[in-house]
């Protein structure tokens, strides 16, 4: 899928269907700031493949990301996410009003009566005003309904997990520390991997890339959405959870993940999957406990292999998706991709690739992915 992935993303436009909704008059307005230092929209969305897999679309020549995301209130909702400046910022203001003050947008114009939100790294809460003199932010628009409290909290709760803004990533750079040659990657921002809204999402995704092209990829995604996910009055289909999946399996048999869905081996995978979380006999949130109560990373990634059709390409990428270094399964796009770092002349194998990356310890496969896919985000 990898080699798909980068040429589409070098052909420009939009990578992935635009969701429906995604194109209707803005509504809502949040803006998100301030940034990690060095953020950069492009490279959290295009760090993967993710961006490309509905509900979700990156407009590479436009810089915007559109993402369906399910509210309490207005159900789901396509929202917009774009970079933006302003010269002077409004005063702080609760959440959902519009009596802002002056403010002097960029030339993208944002809504210049929508509250300000921020969330800098490890801080800031809906309603937090940004603070004066702030340079770049994020801009997250939607069109159908400005929508509630409880919708504009759900909004910036997920924009902010999906782009991994509270991501601390001085340890990846300190192992970067006296690498000239990878000096790019804390200048540009890298390092933030683009995630779900949930774990569930992810490892669905996972699963669904297993042995398959993008195109089959990205059919079995839109089919599951189209059959379980919860429909807005404009088209919005938001990706469902674990509990409408196996509902659905529950009321019709797990054939419609395999005939309807075009899941085919991978359907009881599938199931399964969604059986455990929904029942509570997966706990897959504590993967998120980094602390020193939570689980290692060894733990998760075994964890991983062990449910049903995940191998350790898959377990090795989710951990990077869960903030946690990634280790060095690569596919065999990824290995032919390193063999041309290195001059050689066919992919390269497991000895080389670890050497080549030994020095970095427990960030090896993090560097390793950042190397073969620099390019994807830059233009």
């Amino acid at each position: 899928m990898g080699a798909q992935a980068a040429a589409e993303i070098r052909a420009g436009g939009r990578f992935g269907r635009l969701p429906a909704g995604a194109d209707l008059p803005r509504a809502g307005t949040l803006r998100l700031g301030p940034l990690p230092p060095g953020f950069r929209l492009p490279a959290v969305a295009l760090s993967h493949a993710a961006s490309g897999l509905g509900p979700s679309c990156f407009d590479i020549d436009r810089g915007e990301w559109h993402r369906v995301l399910a509210t309490p209130q207005a159900g789901p909702l396509t929202v917009t996410v774009r970079e933006a400046t302003t010269r002077t910022v409004p005063a702080p203001t609760a959440l959902g009003s519009t009596a802002l003050g002056p403010t002097v947008p960029d030339s993208t114009a944002p809504d210049p009566t929508a509250p300000a939100i921020r969330g800098g790294p490890r801080g800031g809460a809906p309603g937090d005003a940004l603070p004066g003199g702030v340079g770049p932010h994020l801009v997250v628009s939607w069109g159908r309904t400005a929508g509630g409290d409880a919708d504009r909290e759900a909004i910036y709760r997920q924009v902010r997990h999906s782009l991994a803004l509270d991501d601390d990533l001085a340890d990846l750079y300190a192992a970067l520390a006296g690498e000239p040659d990878l000096a790019w990657i804390a200048a540009g921002g890298h390092g933030r991997l683009l995630r779900s809204p949930s774990i569930w999402e992810d490892l669905v995704r996972a699963l669904a890339a297993t042995n398959a092209a993008l195109a089959r990829t990205r059919s079995m995604l839109a089919a599951l959405v189209e059959l379980f996910g919860g429909r807005g009055p404009a088209g919005e289909r938001a990706f469902p959870d674990a509990a409408a999946v196996a509902r659905g399996v529950a009321e019709r048999g797990p054939e419609i993940l395999r005939d309807r869905a075009g899941w085919g081996y991978r359907a009881g995978s599938l199931a399964i999957l969604a059986q455990r979380i929904d029942a509570g006999t997966l706990d897959v949130e504590r993967w998120w406990d980094r602390g020193p109560r939570g689980p290692r990373d060894d733990e998760v990634a075994a964890e991983i292999r062990a449910l049903s059709g995940f191998g350790p390409f898959s377990a090795d990428g989710l951990l990077g998706l869960l903030g946690r270094p990634r280790g060095l399964a690569l596919d065999a796009w990824a290995k032919a991709r390193v063999g041309e770092l290195v001059g050689l002349p066919g992919p390269a194998g497991e000895r080389e690739i670890r050497a080549r990356y030994a020095r970095f310890g427990r960030w090896a496969g993090t560097v390793c992915w950042l190397e073969i896919t620099r390019g994807w985000a830059e233009r």
